[in-house]
């Protein structure tokens, strides 16, 4: 790769495939290693006339997936992936988060929707990290369902991506994660119901150390996303819009949740709660 892409004297397609490696590895699939590009990458460049067939949001969100699973191991230093997706993400969602005193500004039709967000300084921050933890810890666990904006893009979303309703596999080369909207209808606008059970992978090794995180999901998985039709939450059939207010859910969803999922980031203790006190105290809204 050194050797294609270094010459001096390369072609007008090898200096786009060399810029495009460039923009790919420092964007959409950043990993750890600072200054350098996950090999695989290249692999998608040897035809430039194919590019654009190429679906490269799923795939950045799938790799942005799999190195937030790595990043939850304890042993884990850091994250990679796209992390303006995600901080970004963050800021439409939750707007408790967002840089303070602050409206994002409308952006153009041909303007990247993160540009809303270029230049703003983060919200003040605790210097000892272990504190700073515990702030925003006990912030997620105070949210309310009201804190939430639950369709920043769009009322409908899927009816102007219709995609965003598959259901399946999404991948980035050999890494594949599971996409499942069923699991959060309320951000295509309508009452979240009791979603179906999982999909589970072929291997799943998630130790301590991120360095053995692995996730292996069968090839066969891959036919769907070719099969649109038969893949998707057929969300007018699924559920229904809401009736009263953005984060309606069915009768029987909120004690199913309690019973499946993790309410509480922050545990319950003396010591916890003295280190929020003592953050809240410096930290700068």
């Amino acid at each position: 790769m050194a050797s294609r892409y270094l010459q001096v004297n390369g072609t007008h397609v090898t200096e786009a495939q060399s810029y495009l490696l460039l923009m790919l590895g420092s964007t959409l699939f950043v990993d750890k290693s600072r200054d350098r590009v996950r090999p695989v990458v290249n692999l998608f460049l040897d035809e430039l006339e194919e590019i654009d067939q190429y679906s490269w949001a799923s795939g950045t969100l799938a790799w942005l997936y799999r190195c937030l699973g790595q990043a939850s191991r304890a042993g884990a230093r850091g994250v990679a992936g796209c992390l303006t997706l995600l901080q970004c993400w963050i800021y439409e969602y939750f707007p408790g988060f967002r840089p303070s005193h602050f409206e994002p500004p409308v952006v153009g039709p041909d303007e990247a929707w993160a540009s809303r967000w270029i230049g703003q300084p983060a919200t003040g921050s605790v210097a000892d990290p272990s504190v700073r933890l515990a702030f925003y810890r006990r912030a997620l666990d105070s949210l309310t369902p009201a804190d939430v904006f639950w369709t920043p893009f769009d009322q409908r979303p899927h009816l102007e991506v219709r995609r965003s309703l598959y259901t399946g596999v999404i991948r980035f080369a050999d890494i594949g994660e599971f996409y499942d909207p069923a699991r959060c209808l309320r951000q295509f606008g309508y009452r979240q119901m009791i979603p179906p059970p999982p999909s589970r992978p072929q291997r799943a090794d998630r130790p301590e150390a991120p360095g053995g995180y692995v996730i292996r999901i069968p090839e066969s998985f891959d036919a769907a996303w070719d099969a649109l039709l038969s893949h998707m939450v057929h969300i007018d059939m699924y559920s229904q819009p809401w009736r009263t207010y953005p984060y309606e859910t069915t009768a029987d969803y909120l004690d199913w949740f309690v019973a499946h999922s993790h309410c509480r980031v922050l545990r319950d203790d003396g010591d916890a709660d003295r280190l929020v006190d003592s953050a809240a105290v410096r930290f700068d809204h």
